[in-house]
């Protein structure tokens, strides 16, 4: 049977006028629920990976394009900083001194991440302009004042008017240097700043972080002026990461690595595409069960078109031109039910993404409305995966049709 007179059979036992009733409602509904999953499928997708990149957004705050660090120790030597600055697509290169350490103001203490850094640290995240409280006094970080996440200020007791009133803040670190002492203080280095402005970037880093002048870092720590301990490696093209990346480890000593966002946070990355990878099949399991409609009217359909058959049959038509039949009214259903979906899981998303329609609970996320990120890789696999499991549980019933005879 060729393929013309195949799509008229197939087109008049779905559009024809003649096929209304219990095989056309059950069909319809088949279609719908095979549009209504792949719509759940684009959309819920869509909006995961909103969240995603929201979240990948705000990691951008504390773990730069580029990170080089020691793989055994704890010292990066700043000279490197000006031969890595001439690879072509790094724009800049900044040393930063970390340390955790332990934050005194009054009777408030707590464990924080001091950060070291001079003023090329800004290029990276700007932080200077996200300033909240003592905006107007902060021009960049000095030797005696020190900067703490809105968060950590609050928890500190450091509220709205402290900047003003010159707090003093006190860092300790266990002494790194070898030493007999037998009291317990003289084992603590510290050092005292005054705080001067908290900043708000809505990400870990207004939580447990404190900024203070790079030699005030490297004093704390024991570490020469002319050592740190990462590299901030800023990019012009995000989208030449991994060849920047490649360039870089070819240039640095074996004992250094170079980490990219992904490499820096492995375990939040790798939790992100389990749970999208547990949602997808969640999802398709579903289309799966719409397509149990389709088997319904297909069975329904063959019982009724019983005379149909004998008399194709009696013609010369073959059991597997039959079987040919019954399958492309199935496939038909399906798709048409896939494409439905998509238009409308499209339409859905692009109105949320440009106009905010469903909003998010106030002050409970960092936006308003459900973000929302279309990716074709989404769309294609989607597709894919209704057309393919559509077509098997069709092909599973016309394999039956032989023994109906």
């Amino acid at each position: 049977m060729n393929f013309r007179t195949l799509s008229f059979i197939v087109r008049r036992l779905c559009f024809g006028k003649k096929q209304r009733g219990i095989v056309h409602i059950i069909s319809l509904i088949a279609l719908t629920g095979i549009a209504v999953g792949t719509l759940a499928m684009v959309t819920v997708l869509s909006v995961f990976n909103g969240f995603t990149d929201t979240a990948g957004n705000m990691l951008k705050n504390t773990c730069p394009p580029l990170l080089a660090e020691p793989v055994k120790g704890r010292i990066i030597d700043k000279d490197l900083c000006v031969k890595l600055s001439d690879v072509k697509g790094v724009s800049h290169v900044i040393p930063v001194i970390k340390q955790t350490a332990l934050m005194t103001v009054g009777e408030n203490r707590s464990v924080v991440t001091v950060m070291g850094i001079d003023s090329s640290y800004f290029y990276y995240n700007a932080l200077n302009e996200k300033i909240v409280n003592g905006k107007e006094m902060f021009s960049s970080m000095d030797s005696l004042t020190c900067i703490t996440g809105v968060n950590q200020a609050v928890d500190m007791g450091l509220n709205r008017g402290s900047e003003k009133m010159s707090i003093p803040v006190k860092l300790t670190v266990p002494n790194t240097e070898p030493n007999d002492a037998m009291v317990m203080d003289d084992n603590l280095k510290s050092i005292n700043l005054v705080y001067t402005a908290c900043y708000q970037t809505h990400s870990d880093l207004d939580q447990d972080f404190v900024f203070i002048s790079y030699h005030r870092a490297a004093e704390l720590t024991g570490i020469d002026t002319d050592k740190c301990n990462y590299l901030y490696i800023l990019t012009d093209n995000e989208n030449n990461i991994e060849n920047i990346q490649k360039k870089i480890q070819e240039i640095l000593p074996a004992e250094y690595s170079v980490k990219n966002i992904l490499q820096q946070e492995p375990v939040y990355f790798r939790i992100v595409k389990s749970e999208k990878l547990a949602v997808f099949i969640i999802l398709a399991f579903i289309v799966f069960i719409a397509t149990v409609n389709i088997i319904t009217a297909m069975i329904i359909l063959y019982i009724q078109k019983e005379k149909m058959n004998g008399i194709f049959l009696a013609i010369g038509m073959r059991f597997k031109d039959l079987r040919k039949i019954y399958f492309a009214f199935g496939t038909v259903i399906n798709t048409l039910g896939c494409i439905t979906g998509l238009v409308a899981g499209l339409i859905l998303c692009l109105i949320q993404q440009h106009f905010g329609v469903v909003k998010l609970a106030k002050d409970s996320f960092v936006v308003d409305a459900f973000p929302v990120k279309i990716m074709f890789t989404d769309i294609l696999l989607t597709f894919a995966a209704v057309i393919i499991i559509g077509c098997l549980s069709v092909y599973a019933v016309t394999l039956r049709i032989k023994e109906t005879k």
